[in-house]
């Protein structure tokens, strides 16, 4: 039985011409409609919230007496947004006559295209954002005091600028670290679209497999 109605529905799905043609391709054609619009959906939701929550965190910072920190992460951030916008083109579906195979096919490949342009775009703001809040903090009161105590009880500290080497040392270390593990970060950032674009490879596996 079960061959049966994979046979049918491979049937429909491949012969335009077979009586279940018609209910088969409209499915996939919802299907496939549904997803698309979905992730759509969400990466505009996704860079509205960028904007949004630099915009915040730069009140939060100034109010916190770091106003140049949060105004350098605020451009950053939104700057992603306009710059993703820049160089990364909207999807443009293919001809309206093809199948939704085709549409799909397209899509992901589009979607793949722009989440490894994301990625290696986004992976520098962490180091940059790091870098503004550890100048920030330096700069700070607070900060200013904490240094100012650790020189009075070592007064032999190597430091420039009044900043002593090995809090500028960490920070380096620090800055390339996340520098360098800014790609696994962003991996990390996106794990809750997973599970969306996971639906979307397995439709077009199962697309395909219907295919051969």
């Amino acid at each position: 039985m079960r061959k049966t109605i994979e046979a049918t529905w491979r049937e429909g799905f491949l012969n335009p011409d077979a009586l279940v043609a018609p209910k088969v391709n409209d499915l996939y054609t919802r299907k496939s409609t549904h997803i698309v619009e979905r992730i759509q959906r969400l990466l505009h939701i996704n860079q509205i919230a960028i904007v949004i929550g630099s915009v915040i965190m730069w009140a939060l910072l100034s109010a916190g007496g770091l106003p140049y920190t949060g105004a350098i992460m605020c451009v950053s951030w939104s700057g992603l947004v306009f710059v993703r916008r820049l160089v990364i083109a909207k999807f443009v579906p293919p001809d309206s006559s093809l199948d939704s195979y085709h549409y799909l096919k397209g899509f992901q490949t589009w979607l793949k295209n722009r989440m490894a342009r994301s990625r290696s775009l986004q992976r520098h703001l962490y180091p940059i954002t790091f870098i503004a809040i550890s100048i920030g903090m330096v700069a700070s009161k607070g900060g200013q005091q904490f240094i100012h105590a650790i020189v009075e009880r070592n007064p032999g500290i190597w430091a420039i600028n009044g900043v002593p080497v090995a809090i500028i040392a960490v920070v380096a270390v620090t800055t390339i670290v996340l520098e360098l593990l800014g790609g696994v970060i962003f991996d990390f950032d996106v794990r809750a679209y997973r599970h969306v674009f996971r639906k979307l490879d397995e439709m077009v596996a199962e697309m395909e497999e219907l295919r051969r």
